[in-house]
């Protein structure tokens, strides 16, 4: 049986509270393990983490180095797929033939698509005219803005996670 805590600031830890709850596969019940319910103090220092982060080297990194590292999710999630595999399916009672073709697959290759569409999309500019006759130039700028929550529903928690968290 596992035992699920939190991960918060590169390290699994447990609940000020104590709370745990069941985690049974959906497909014939039996036991996976206990989850260490996340309250408020949990959930405070996982956002203090992030903004740690945020304001420390990763919010320094240049975008090439930022989509390296993602970059670097996918080769990893490549190279351990039977143990993504498998916690898919423990985890939502999904075939193992189809999360081996849908799930995994597409949640690395979402990884994907979104550092190369951050590093092969230059910034947007344009001209304008503005209403005294002059001319104004606007431009976007792709810099890490502040920390997210991302919650996800219980059939693909892999892949939509995905596609909150590649963007961001």
């Amino acid at each position: 049986m596992k035992d699920i805590k939190n991960f918060i600031n590169g390290e699994y830890v447990s609940n000020a509270s104590g709370k745990t709850y069941e985690k049974r596969n959906p497909v014939d019940n039996s036991l996976i393990g206990m989850v260490h319910e996340a309250g408020q103090p949990e959930v405070d220092a996982a956002v203090a983490a992030a903004r740690a982060a945020l304001h420390g080297p990763w919010g320094k990194l240049s975008v090439v180095e930022r989509c390296a590292m993602l970059d670097g999710v996918v080769a990893e999630i490549n190279h351990r797929f039977d143990d993504f595999l498998q916690a898919e399916i423990l985890d939502t009672g999904k075939p193992a033939h189809l999360a081996s073709h849908i799930d995994i697959p597409r949640g690395a290759a979402n990884f994907k698509i979104f550092t190369d569409t951050i590093k092969n999309v230059s910034t947007e500019s344009f001209e304008m005219r503005t209403p005294d006759g002059k001319t104004a130039r606007s431009y976007g700028v792709r810099t890490p803005r502040g920390v997210i929550a991302i919650i996800c529903p219980w059939n693909l928690p892999l892949l939509l996670m995905t596609w909150k968290c590649g963007p961001a």
